[in-house]
């Protein structure tokens, strides 16, 4: 299976601070890969670069062959690669359907985009019971679900997913987790970031563990979760 994103010597650097070191990361076509780390790891770090928000000092990141170092962040939603970062950042004073709409803003084919609002409504009917309602006022899962859905509204063939679990409800997180195997089993590939470990595991089919903004391991999802040394570090012993 060939791999959507190919990430080759990733070196990102904070002032002084060598927060990403010689970082790769394959990436495969229509599967789910999954990002352990503690926080501080550079986990973060990595996908603010592939979106092109920070600017990598070597290295490159291609996209089924293509490079995507030096473009901008449009560009590279524009190339198929959307990001719903952490801690949901949706626009707080836009309505539900305002907000999906800017989901599709490097978009022009009109029917297109219907299908995808359509089709995201379907995966999250809560959000087609609030289309009117100011972002702001959701509840935290409803952000979460709005801002997973504001990035799928540019048919990305890789998204990317930064912390979905973070600060919500297990019940609400199981739903998330539930939909982010919908997607994937929809087609679009998934980079997933996520400090439950278990859970991106479980719908994961390949994990990569990063420490101190390198890589340690790299394993398939099933080996890691039996893995006693991950167990021990993220998932509670």
């Amino acid at each position: 299976m060939s791999a959507s994103l190919v990430i080759a010597n990733l070196d990102v650097y904070y002032g002084q601070i060598h927060a990403l070191r010689g970082v790769s990361i394959e990436v495969e076509k229509g599967r789910v890969t999954t990002l352990l780390g503690a926080n501080g790891a550079g986990k973060t770090t990595l996908l603010r670069t592939i979106s092109g928000l920070l600017s990598p000092r070597g290295g490159s990141i291609r996209l089924d062959g293509e490079e995507l170092v030096g473009r901008e962040p449009h560009e590279i939603v524009r190339r198929g690669v959307s990001q719903s970062p952490e801690g949901r950042q949706v626009f707080p004073g836009l309505s539900v359907k305002e907000n999906l709409d800017l989901g599709a803003y490097t978009r022009s084919d009109k029917v297109g985009i219907k299908a995808d609002f359509d089709h995201v409504l379907t995966l999250w009917p809560r959000l087609g019971e609030r289309l009117a309602q100011r972002a702001g006022t959701l509840s935290g899962g409803e952000q979460q679900m709005l801002a997973i859905a504001r990035a799928m509204m540019a048919r990305p063939k890789v998204l990317l997913l930064d912390e979905p679990s973070l600060g919500l409800a297990p019940v609400i997180v199981a739903g998330i987790f539930e939909t982010i195997k919908a997607i994937n089993d929809g087609g679009t590939t998934v980079l997933l970031v996520e400090q439950n470990a278990h859970l991106a595991l479980k719908v994961a089919h390949m994990g990569y563990v990063l420490e101190t903004g390198a890589i340690q391991k790299c394993a398939p999802a099933a080996e890691l979760l039996a893995d006693p040394s991950i167990r021990e570090a993220y998932l509670g012993g």
